[in-house]
């Protein structure tokens, strides 16, 4: 699940849903900033509260529009016709129900729920990111970010030829449309999840947005050269990718398991607090792309930020990563060139990003992890 993939209609994806009720009169819906009550974290253990939360970013709520996006539905399969995606067509306002007043707002039902929790979480990956380090602030970056939609239950085949839909996950993607890149957060139905949905679950969303800033900060600033590279590379990036965004959504959430508060049973450990190593059976399929998957290289990667984490900080390393994946295209060389990447590589860019403190402890910490199979001798 979380899966993830960067192509010119291709998606990084990930999940969410919950019910509740609730009851009071609707009143006229206020522009924003306003306090709203959501799900949220409120501690580790997947420990999950409906309580109020300052919504800071948005703008109406009538329509659910704010400065990180909108929040929107789409009747049909999202492929079904191209220019859904590159032009944006179809997408409609969410139907919402509100109670209270003077700044403080509850959702009346389900869906309206979903929705704040969805812009909720996307707003506490933008916070989390600017107040790391002012290079991390999107809205200094993309030119249109009031436009991104943030879809809500979407529709969208898992295969081309296929009749069955994406349900339990959720993704970013960046769409190259007629008038410029285009953003989407796509959260697709819950069907099965019975603890966690992917909507409610903080740790997921703020997954997403870090691909988010990894597009912009990083991916937008390599060099036409510096996107052809071998599928080996690609896999190394994609899985680091995978780590990296595991660690913010720890950073915001303070619980390395927030993976499992959806998928208790699934997918292997994600939880950060336990030390992962790079089998060679996953370094085979980084090679390879034989039955590859991004989450596994990832999991080491994000596992291994825990423990520098615990050593310099959280804080102070998730300082590091912002200025880590802001310099990482010319750190690596790749925007100019193309070269081949390594989790070797990509650990020599987080050295220098860190400076010269714990760095051989540090180092320590990658070569324990990866060893000679991630490029380290």
């Amino acid at each position: 699940m979380l899966k993830v993939a960067s192509k010119k209609l291709g998606f990084p994806l990930i999940l969410a849903l919950l019910g509740l009720g609730l009851t009071s009169c609707t009143q006229q819906f206020p522009l924003g900033p306003v306090n709203m009550m959501v799900i949220q974290p409120v501690g580790p253990s997947c420990q999950y509260q409906i309580r109020s939360a300052s919504l800071q970013t948005i703008e109406n709520i009538s329509n659910l529009q704010g400065l990180l996006g909108r929040v929107v539905v789409h009747p049909d399969d999202l492929e079904s016709d191209s220019n859904i995606f590159k032009l944006g067509l179809g997408f409609q306002g969410l139907d919402v129900q509100f109670s209270g007043s003077n700044g403080s707002y509850a959702p009346l039902d389900k869906d309206t729920l979903l929705g704040v929790s969805l812009y909720y979480g996307i707003e506490k990956g933008y916070l989390l990111f600017k107040n790391l380090d002012p290079s991390g602030d999107l809205l200094n970056i993309v030119p249109n970010m009031r436009d991104t939609y943030i879809v809500q239950n979407a529709e969208l085949k898992s295969q081309p030829s296929s009749d069955q839909l994406y349900s339990d996950n959720a993704a970013y993607a960046q769409i190259e449309g007629a008038n410029g890149p285009r953003d989407y957060f796509l959260h697709f139905p819950n069907k099965e999840i019975s603890s966690i949905p992917l909507g409610f679950n903080a740790g997921v969303l703020i997954h997403e947005y870090a691909h988010m800033v990894a597009q912009y900060l990083f991916h937008n600033k390599r060099s036409e050269a510096g996107k052809n590279l071998s599928s080996e590379s690609e896999n190394t990036l994609a899985a680091f990718e995978e780590g990296f965004a595991d660690y913010f959504a720890f950073l915001a959430t303070g619980d390395p398991s927030f993976f499992h508060c959806s998928f208790p049973q699934g997918d292997g450990d994600r939880d950060l607090s336990h030390p992962k190593y790079l089998t060679t059976g996953q370094l085979s399929a980084i090679t390879n792309s034989i039955d590859f998957d991004s989450h596994d290289g990832g999991a080491v990667w994000a596992a291994a930020q825990y423990q520098i984490g615990q050593l310099i900080g959280h804080e102070a390393n998730g300082r590091s990563l912002v200025r880590f994946i802001n310099n990482l295209a010319s750190c690596t060389g790749l925007a100019s060139s193309q070269v081949p990447i390594s989790f070797g590589t990509l650990k020599n860019c987080h050295l220098q990003a860190l400076g010269t403190n714990n760095n051989t402890r540090v180092q320590q910490i990658y070569q324990n992890a990866f060893g000679a199979a991630g490029g380290f001798q």
